[in-house]
């Protein structure tokens, strides 16, 4: 009896030493490490949720304005066939609705860019979490497998008539498969289908054939939300064509930057390719109303039949673009022809000091790439803020050592010694 029980006694103590102690410890680091992520995808969540709410409010506005616009032009209609007689003051009326009109259409056409980009960035950052999150669970299996084994030690040294009760748990530590654990849970609780783009395109009040509008006003609108949308689709176009040599030149020479680095240079591209199809839908899908109207035929696009329109509570418009993820990877390859307004509608959109797209500096050819060294903080308001490792599109080498170039969408000089080129 006493040699059983000192057998307990060293069972117990080994079980403390060698499982229960470092298993807690292995615990509490898990859920450390888990908890950064679920951090990490909720403020992203969060973030898209508040885009969301500030493009609806934004669309809400413009689809007032624009029948307030409405209502003003057809009131300044019937003061010039003589049904009223303050005409200078309606039209002053109706100028102001436009100016309004103008503010709240590139409030909303930024907004639902913005939502966009908080989409995109939500979709990514629960892809790198889960991704983590795996990692997180194979190291939890193999570690459990691990003390598993150290357990079936342990209880190897009781008596035979003790460890025959033990036998089920000796064939389950044999029959353990790591991956083959981790492949059911992927089995049983991952997604069943590769993930999906899903995309709230761009809505236009002219495109709604059930609400009043004159024709031909409501034709210029659509034709100035396509210069719109074209607008930012060639700034995106230049963002991409920065990213592909960038990563081209990884490709050719994958010394010049850390893995990682070449990673987020992927997604990056992924990320422009994802907008572009988002601002290209929304653009085809205005330009095929226009043709409606225009009697003409709608062009055919790669869009076309994933593209899903429907109305919300509020009978909104509201369109959806699923495309599968190969194509929406690949892009779109045919260029969308702009159809430039015919009246002047909306004219002053079209003007150089126009608020909507600042031109006042073009962005300059990109005559190279080069990555920082160490880690620079910008002490004037035209240079960048650098940080060891980042990757920077070069403009001009200016004199005096310093360079000007472009890094995460921001312009502006930094010091060559702190740099290489690649």
């Amino acid at each position: 009896m006493d040699q059983e029980a000192e057998l307990h006694k060293n069972l117990a103590a080994g079980l403390l030493e060698d499982v229960s102690k470092p298993l807690k410890a292995f615990i509490d680091v898990q859920i450390r490490g888990r908890k950064p992520l679920e951090a990490m995808v909720d403020k992203s969540y969060k973030n898209l949720l508040d885009k969301r709410a500030d493009e609806f409010r934004s669309k809400k506005s413009s689809y007032s304005s624009c029948r307030d616009y409405e209502k003003a032009e057809s009131a300044v209609s019937d003061a010039r066939n003589g049904k009223a007689k303050d005409i200078t003051k309606l039209e002053k009326k109706s100028r102001q609705s436009l100016t309004l009109l103008k503010k709240a259409d590139k409030d909303y056409t930024e907004s639902a860019y913005l939502a966009e980009s908080a989409r995109q960035d939500w979709d990514m950052t629960v892809a790198r979490a889960s991704a983590s999150m795996q990692d997180l669970e194979e190291e939890r299996l193999k570690t459990m497998q691990d003390y598993l084994y150290k357990y079936n030690s342990h209880i190897s040294v009781l008596p035979p008539k003790l460890t025959q009760y033990f036998n089920p748990l000796n064939e389950a530590v044999i029959t353990v498969d790591l991956q083959q654990d981790v492949q059911t849970i992927v089995t049983q609780r991952g997604m069943k289908t590769p993930r999906q783009p899903e995309q709230i395109l761009l809505e236009s009040y002219a495109e709604d054939g059930q609400v009043s509008m004159d024709n031909e006003r409501r034709k210029e609108a659509l034709k100035n939300y396509l210069i719109h949308l074209q607008q930012y689709i060639e700034k995106e176009r230049k963002g991409k064509e920065g990213v592909q040599k960038l990563v081209e030149v990884y490709k050719s020479k994958p010394s010049f930057a850390n893995p990682e680095t070449q990673e987020d240079t992927r997604q990056k591209l992924e990320q422009t390719t994802f907008m572009l199809n988002f601002l290209e839908a929304s653009h085809y899908k205005i330009n095929g109303c226009l043709c409606k109207m225009e009697g003409k035929s709608p062009p055919s696009n790669m869009f076309q039949q994933y593209i899903e329109t429907v109305r919300d509570k509020q009978s909104y418009l509201v369109s959806t673009l699923r495309l599968p993820l190969s194509l929406a990877l690949e892009g779109n390859n045919d260029q969308l022809n702009l159809q430039q307004p015919s009246s002047d509608y909306y004219q002053e959109l079209n003007l150089p000091d126009d608020e909507f797209i600042n031109d006042e500096f073009p962005s300059p050819d990109v005559i190279g790439y080069c990555q920082a060294l160490y880690d620079y903080e910008a002490s004037q308001n035209d240079e960048l803020t650098m940080r060891a490792g980042d990757n920077i599109s070069i403009y001009e080498k200016l004199g005096d050592g310093w360079w000007e170039g472009e890094l995460h969408g921001v312009r502006g000089i930094f010091p060559s010694t702190y740099v290489q080129e690649i």
